[in-house]
């Protein structure tokens, strides 16, 4: 009898890859730490090395549109995966100035170079994590963007095995990992990524058919329509370019765009839905400075009438500085006034700043972004239209989710990604207004977010919820002799078909 698998906890990597950037880890803790490793999803080829048919202006363009947007270069043939710069070696080229061709093979979601896919593995299990390919003792757990056919599961089966030789494999859809985190196992994921936003549909831990569409809407476009919107407030301007040191024009963008990306990491933006006028505590004033005079002392002098007097003024007065200072800070709180500091000034900006969501929620942004971006008509939309979408496709779909459940996905809804730190995220999930955007979806929804019990996760769980989620599987996947991996025995015995028995 063959004595059952048994793997070291210290010795299992977690891997999440996302379609910009990759999260990893080795080893499952009892307080599961943040990832230890965070790799863009890129890799480059320099200039020199392209083919002479590329050479000239057509590569030239091409670096340029991949340094700017999530266009893609066509790759060249014959490399291999020892030919990318990965990680450092790409960091520093670019930093240096020079000529690469970058490409992000997971930017739509799937694996668009296999060779590329392999540079970025390797050079995140051999020189980040830094293990040894020939000890044969790493069991891996990855988790996807989007689900893939299976013979794309088997060829990254083979990979795993064949070139890094892992110990064991196993490979889950991301948005299922990003809803375990949130300790449900049903919902909709709205995973706002730089280039683009995924909206997937889970059901008693599964992807369902049908239920996932994608809108090339994200945190750029976000960005962009905030730093736009600034550029055209010449107070802020004044403020981040004095006249007695002003800045050339691209030195000011690029002033603008750092402070755009300042306050909404720092959590200084909200979803327009969430705003409101804030009344500021005036608290009770300055206290008399007169107060602890002796009044007995007056009182004998025969002088309680003139500090009656005094008084009085002195009270009419502060009475109007308390009037005057109410009013100013009605103002400020009808214009939602804030002053922050940034790069050694102090700048003050209004509700303004709450616009940056409007990429995502309105549909006139939208509409401006196709006519003038060159967003897809077809595909471009709001999350409110997206979730109604996803889940309306359900009827048709494969999964045959009769309508009860359709409406039970809405009892957690789940926003993950970088634009987490924009507080109060949940209230993407509804309409104007806070009415539901589909008639499958109840009156009251259900937003879910990462416990608070994951005490290294408080402060930016949401973006890391797939992390989260895979090292939990893992953990149950890994322990249990008949859980959802491949081994490498196996493997061995059967090839990649074998993949076909865990999928």
């Amino acid at each position: 009898m063959v004595p059952p698998i048994q793997f070291k906890e210290n010795t299992i990597v977690v891997i999440d890859t996302g379609r910009r950037n990759i999260y990893a880890g080795r080893g499952l803790h009892d307080f599961i730490q943040l990832p230890s490793v965070t790799l863009q999803a890129r890799v480059g080829l320099r200039k020199s090395e392209l083919p002479k048919s590329r050479v000239g202006s057509e590569a030239m363009e091409d670096v340029e549109t991949a340094a700017s947007s999530q266009v893609q270069p066509a790759p060249p043939k014959g490399l291999r995966p020892s030919g990318y710069l990965v990680g450092r070696q790409l960091d520093q080229a670019l930093a240096d100035g020079e000529a690469i061709e970058v490409y992000w093979p997971f930017a739509d979601g799937k694996i668009a170079d296999w060779v590329q896919a392999e540079a970025l593995w390797k050079y995140l299990l051999f020189q980040s994590i830094q293990l040894r390919r020939t000890l044969n003792e790493f069991p891996v757990l990855l988790s996807f963007p989007k689900a893939l056919s299976v013979d794309s599961y088997q060829r990254l089966a083979q990979l795993f095995f064949e070139r890094f030789n892992v110990a064991a494999f196993s490979v889950f859809d991301r948005p299922v990992m990003q809803i375990f985190a949130a300790n449900a196992s049903y919902g909709v994921v709205v995973d706002i990524d730089e280039y683009a936003t995924d909206i997937s549909c889970v059901w008693d831990g599964a992807l369902l058919n049908g239920g996932s569409i994608t809108t090339p809407i994200g945190l750029a476009d976000c960005e962009k329509h905030l730093t736009n919107l600034f550029m055209s407030n010449p107070t802020l301007l004044a403020t981040l370019s004095p006249k007695d040191n002003p800045l050339a024009p691209e030195d000011l963008l690029a002033t603008v765009q750092r402070f755009t990306t300042f306050l909404w990491t720092e959590g200084h933006v909200k979803p327009p839905s969430s705003t409101g006028v804030i009344v500021a505590d005036l608290g009770r004033g300055d206290e008399d400075p007169d107060s602890g005079a002796n009044l007995a002392a007056i009182i004998v002098q025969g002088k309680e009438k003139a500090l009656i007097e005094a008084n009085s003024k002195k009270k009419g007065a502060a009475a109007a500085r308390d009037a005057a200072e109410r009013e100013r800070e009605k103002e400020r709180a009808a214009l939602d006034l804030i002053e922050v500091e940034f790069e050694g000034k102090k700048v003050t900006v209004g509700k303004d700043r709450h616009r940056m969501c409007e990429p995502l929620l309105d549909a006139g942004c939208v509409k401006k972004l196709i006519a003038e971006e060159g967003k897809d008509e077809l595909t471009a939309m709001t999350i409110q239209e997206g979730l109604h979408l996803a889940t309306s496709r359900l009827e048709w779909s494969a999964s045959g989710i009769e309508p009860i459940r359709r409406s039970a996905i809405w009892e957690a809804v789940q926003v993950t990604g970088k634009m987490t730190r924009v507080r109060n995220p949940a209230e993407y999930g509804v309409g104007a207004n806070g009415q539901p955007v589909s008639t499958d979806q109840p009156l009251t929804s259900k937003y879910v977010r990462v416990p608070e019990y994951f005490a290294n996760y408080r402060e930016r769980g949401d973006e890391f919820a797939a992390y989260l989620g895979a090292n939990i599987v893992a953990k149950l996947t890994f322990n249990d002799p008949t859980g959802r991996f491949l081994s490498k025995t196996d493997y061995s015995n059967k090839g990649p078909a074998a993949m076909s028995e865990i999928l």
